[in-house]
């Protein structure tokens, strides 16, 4: 009888995608017998203020300094990969968190370990470079395109792509072929399986006949929320419609549309003011059509419900305007740039079927099993063998890296000017 796998599962919150899809994977590997352990590796381990900013952060820099992050990015997309080892923001993370992830590795001893977010994947790619990691370690992009940082991973046994159209660049960034895996993007399986549109109408309430319009923009801080909300009731006005506002854990612009729906300010136009809920999957079921901002994951829920996504340009951060331009090109979703466009959208999909149908099929061109697939690789991996595999000394495992990683760092300079560079670094997937 084969042996129980055991499936250590590192999430970092940063919102909460990457926690929701670490739960959604250890569901599937727990229903397929395995057993799971999910740890969060920057509040297990690292520092408040790392594990503050990573959440907080990420958010505020959105909300209030929208333009500084997205020239920021952008930079950081376009230095050369093999700086993979510089000790900026990535590797910092990453180390913050190195000396009790080692200990955990040892002591639970997993045969696979899945991270959900790059920062516990960076710690043990650098890992792998002073010591033996028996376990098989999966990455997954949550996005439809490769942030910067990526390139500091490459020490994992897989990464699970969204598609094969991000091969080329995953290679670029110093991937090998056969570490890619293409399951698509892991979202809970009850995404898969949405309840019927009047079904869900009815269990929630609201009306069967009208044309329905979700809102999604949660996060507590992020920018745009309210704002594409009462863009979103004018495109609707004289229109027969309603609209759901999901304001996930942003209580002052939920507490703001209350108030406003009992001064009556949107008389004529039914709608649904929601806080946080654990069930988005039965109001995007009940949408027609939903307005969000394009995280890898909420767009790929919404795909899996086959329901046309609306995204307003303005207001998307790098990452999810790359998602954007993937989507759209694939005719997937769409974005507008301001009233005219988003009235022009909602009316093109509330009235020509085909139009709508049209983006629907596209979804499903992008949407498999994700997180099926990828249990099922996870789960063909070989048991790990800790017999004579020790760690070095954990008092000494963060001043062991950053030294490795500077020189390493101080050699990639070095060769990218021409000059020879003398040093015993070796990285992680060259074995």
């Amino acid at each position: 009888m084969e042996e129980t796998k055991r499936v250590l599962i590192l999430t970092v919150t940063a919102g909460n995608g990457h926690n929701a899809c670490a739960k959604a994977m250890a569901n599937e590997l727990q229903k397929a017998g395995a057993e799971v352990k999910v740890i969060d590796f920057l509040k297990e381990w690292s520092d408040s203020i790392t594990s503050w900013s990573t959440d907080k952060g990420y958010n505020i820099a959105a909300a209030y300094f929208l333009y500084v992050y997205n020239a920021s990015f952008r930079k950081l997309k376009r230095r050369s990969p093999e700086r993979r080892y510089m000790l900026g923001l990535a590797q910092k993370s990453a180390l913050s968190g190195a000396k009790g992830l080692l200990k955990e590795v040892f002591t639970y001893r997993p045969d696979i370990i899945y991270c959900t977010h790059l920062y516990p994947a960076i710690a043990l790619s650098d890992m792998r470079m002073l010591t033996t990691i028996p376990a098989t370690v999966y990455i997954s992009s949550l996005d439809y395109m490769m942030s910067p940082f990526w390139e500091s991973c490459i020490g994992v046994d897989f990464l699970n792509l969204p598609s094969e159209d991000f091969t080329v660049e995953s290679l670029r960034l110093g991937y090998r072929k056969e570490q890619l895996l293409y399951c698509g993007i892991p979202i809970d399986a009850k995404f898969l399986a949405p309840a019927n549109r009047e079904e869900a109408r009815e269990r929630l309430g609201i009306r069967k006949d009208l044309f329905t319009v979700m809102v999604m923009f949660g996060g507590g801080l992020w920018s745009g929320g309210y704002k594409i909300f009462r863009q979103t009731v004018r495109a609707l006005k004289n229109s027969p419609a309603q609209i759901i506002m999901l304001n996930g854990r942003n209580e002052k612009e939920k507490q703001t549309i209350d108030r406003e729906i009992a001064d009556g300010d949107y008389a004529g136009l039914p709608i649904v003011n929601v806080g946080f809920t654990d069930a988005v999957e039965l109001y995007m079921a009940a949408a027609d059509v939903i307005v969000t901002k394009l995280g890898g994951l909420s767009s790929t829920e919404c795909m899996a419900c086959r329901r046309p996504i609306v995204a307003a340009k303005k207001y998307l951060v790098a990452n999810e305007a790359e998602n954007a331009a993937y989507l759209c090109g694939k005719g997937a979703a769409l974005m507008y740039r301001n009233q005219t466009e988003l009235t022009a959208a909602l009316n093109m999909l509330r009235t020509n079927e085909q139009f709508y149908e049209n983006i629907c099929e596209a979804q499903a061109k992008l949407i498999g099993n994700g997180v099926e697939s990828l249990a099922k690789h996870i789960l063909s991996q070989p048991k790990a063998d800790y017999d004579g595999a020790a760690p070095p000394e954990r008092k000494r495992i963060k001043k062991g890296l950053t030294r490795l990683l500077k020189e390493a760092d101080k050699a990639t300079r070095l060769k990218l000017k021409g000059k020879t560079a003398h040093t015993n670094f070796k990285e992680p997937n060259n074995d």
